[in-house]
């Protein structure tokens, strides 16, 4: 069992509302390195009064699969498109300075967010992108800039952490997969580069 270990703490957080999103919350499981592939699971409050869509941004460069997406209140299924930066901005999902070919995840909602309430959806795809997750060395690096304010990152199962360059706190979950989580107090992206290797 790999021991607990505290590489920092960070203790203040700033909450911000990014177009009509707030409470944000992902987790990263990164399957075998030689996949290049890492399943996600992101959880975020709509917050925009009436607003009948979620848009959640396909980052360039990730191929996207396996995306499904419900409503945790009810637990039910919500329907969903890929659409572009154009489609996005149309139905207001994305700022003026948004690329006409960006992608978007669009979500349609249960129903409107109501005024004063919000609506609680979580997001689950598998993305591949091998310029940010490969093998090197025998072990893998997990290089990606992480947006958002809480981030999690569950190494491969047999992998354990050699590295990390932005301050994280390490643990193990229930299987003895190792934990890297994040808590991004900054303005900007939090540079995540995580290095493991395989156990022997």
């Amino acid at each position: 069992m790999v021991r607990r270990t505290v590489l920092a703490a960070v203790l203040a957080c700033s909450v911000a509302a990014v177009m009509g999103a707030a409470d944000e919350f992902t987790v990263y499981e990164l399957l075998a390195p030689a996949t290049h592939s890492f399943d996600i699971i992101y959880d975020v409050t709509a917050t925009r009064e009436g607003a009948p869509y979620f848009f959640n941004p396909i980052r360039p460069g990730s191929v996207a699969s396996k995306e499904r997406v419900v409503d945790r209140a009810s637990g039910k299924p919500l329907e969903w498109e890929v659409v572009d930066g154009k489609s996005a901005k149309a139905s207001g999902g994305a700022g003026a300075r948004t690329a006409a070919d960006a992608q978007f995840l669009r979500v349609k909602l249960a129903q409107p967010v109501p005024k004063g309430g919000e609506t609680r959806i979580r997001i689950y795809k598998t993305y591949t992108d091998p310029p940010s997750y490969y093998e090197k060395d025998g072990g893998f690096v997990f290089d990606r800039p992480l947006g958002i304010k809480r981030n999690v990152v569950v190494l491969p199962k047999g992998y354990e952490l050699v590295g990390s360059a932005s301050p994280a706190i390490v643990s193990t979950d229930a299987g003895g997969r190792v934990r890297v989580s994040f808590l991004n107090d900054r303005d900007d992206q939090l540079p995540v580069r995580i290095v493991g290797r395989k156990l022997p």
